[in-house]
């Protein structure tokens, strides 16, 4: 009778844990105790208890997910729970391919551990309870988003810098305590202004409408005002299409004359050295974004705004989506309510490098670092992603589809409760009612007949005299 037991003992266990009041998890650390307790039962062989101490985790998870957002650590704590269940063992490997995927914050050594556990989840021989160690508290880095510049393609002369963009990540070396000590309420937008003066020497500045913007003197208060304006538009058209709201911080603008000026901003307040051709970039930890702008061209300001705004609702947009639509919004019409997307710099980008262009089902699978060229070999690949990601914008609205793929990406990717996931080409197949591979190729035919109509309506640019080829260098079209 000595193999009955564990299983008494097991059953005991079972029982007096359901006597015991169960008190909902408040914090992520509590959360985190519901997993080791889990773990713990089932490495020690105690399947029912493991199995009531999960479903007490899924019932936590549900009322703290009522008052806080799903950033990856809940997401991770959740999706490698539920690797260690068969009947939830792809819910879960979804949920840490997604963790993967759209998290910009993790390091190279958070990757690697976040992949083991991936790795361990898929495995044929998978054993409950057996897995890899629990990531360490030093895989966060503080992430900054930056712009950098794209390609563009000139004959034979092969691929030069100018005003286009792609989008990179820098780290910052100063502490989160610290950056997250200068966010300032909404309430109180002078205080916002003294310390971004303070930070800023040689600056004047303005706040309006939950922005406070600084600014070289020589441009004056009024250019400041001007550029606080224009992000203003911004703002009624991204909470009443996409449900993104103004942030409950001062949103703190330091708007550069130039690119040096850009450069030694990133130095001076957030300790950066910046990639080269950098034209503006942000920090949410600090509610802060620099680069160039002016009252009547803040589109790269504008992109980085969709960076900051975009977390608290979406703490886990897909790159492929927040690029896209950053890229969008930078070169829109920003109307009262609505956004009007065109033809753009961007459209011109994926002309030019048509060949690298990625499929959509590619697209779909892009990770934030996909987003940044490993060398300057890497750029055409890099330019082509980013302007594949900002035009498929384009064309999910021309299909009427951009809302609901958006709120079907940010709600149904993985449900509130994070019970279950289904893959954004999963999405965008019951979206449109047709394959992956469909879109694709109406995506493609789509974008060739937009070629089509620019090139009959575009007259041919007048040629320069002398050595330069191609269109004189004032009639270049430039981006903001």
């Amino acid at each position: 009778m000595s193999h009955i037991r564990p299983r008494c003992f097991q059953l005991l266990c079972l029982v007096l844990l359901s006597l015991i009041p169960h008190a909902a998890a408040q914090t992520i650390d509590d959360l985190n105790q519901r997993w080791h307790d889990t773990f713990v039962a089932l490495k020690n062989g105690q399947q029912d208890t493991a199995d009531a101490l999960f479903k007490n985790f899924n019932q936590d998870l549900r009322l703290y997910l009522q008052k806080n957002n799903a950033d990856w650590r809940v997401e991770f704590l959740a999706g490698s729970l539920e690797c260690q269940f068969s009947q939830w063992r792809s819910t879960g490997a979804g949920i840490l391919r997604s963790v993967l995927q759209n998290n910009r914050d993790l390091n190279e050594k958070g990757k690697a551990q976040l992949s083991s556990w991936l790795t361990a989840c898929t495995a044929e021989n998978h054993a409950s309870g057996s897995t890899p160690d629990a990531p360490t508290a030093d895989i966060i880095d503080v992430a900054v988003h930056v712009q950098t510049p794209g390609i563009h393609s000139f004959g034979k002369a092969g691929y030069l810098d100018n005003s286009e963009q792609i989008s990179g990540a820098a780290v910052s070396p100063l502490p989160v305590n610290e950056l997250l000590a200068r966010r300032v309420p909404i309430s109180e937008p002078q205080r916002a202004l003294d310390a971004a003066l303070a930070r800023y020497p040689g600056s004047v500045g303005s706040t309006i409408a939950g922005f406070t913007v600084a600014t070289d003197k020589y441009r004056g208060a009024d250019s400041a005002s001007g550029i606080g304006r224009c992000l203003q538009s911004y703002l009624a058209p991204l909470k009443q299409e996409f449900e993104i709201d103004r942030s409950e911080y001062v949103v703190t603008v330091y708007a550069a004359p130039w690119i040096d000026q850009v450069y030694d901003n990133a130095r001076k307040l957030h300790g950066l050295t910046l990639p080269q051709g950098v034209v503006a970039y942000s920090v949410l930890e600090d509610m802060s974004l620099s680069g160039l702008g002016s009252p009547t061209g803040c589109g790269s300001l504008a992109h980085e705004l969709v960076h900051l705004l975009i977390k608290p609702k979406f703490p886990m947009s897909p790159a492929w989506l927040e690029e896209g639509l950053a890229s969008e919004v930078a070169v829109s019409s920003a109307r009262s309510d609505q956004f009007e997307f065109s033809w753009s710099w961007r459209d011109a980008m994926l002309e030019q490098n048509i060949a690298l262009r990625p499929t959509v089902a590619n697209l779909l699978e892009t990770s934030w670092g996909d987003f940044n060229a490993a060398g300057r070999e890497d750029l055409p690949r890099a330019a082509a992603l980013q302007a594949m990601a900002a035009v498929f914008i384009r064309y999910l609205d021309t299909q009427g589809k951009l809302k609901e793929v958006y709120f079907a990406a940010r709600d149904q990717h993985i449900t509130a409760d994070l019970s279950q996931y289904r893959s954004y080409g999963e999405i965008l197949e019951k979206t449109f009612v047709k394959s992956v591979d469909d879109i694709d190729r109406e995506f493609d035919a789509w974008f060739k007949k937009q070629q089509a109509s620019r090139l009959k309506d575009t007259p041919a640019p007048r040629l320069c005299n002398g050595p330069v080829q191609g269109p004189c260098p004032d009639m270049k079209q430039t981006a903001n």
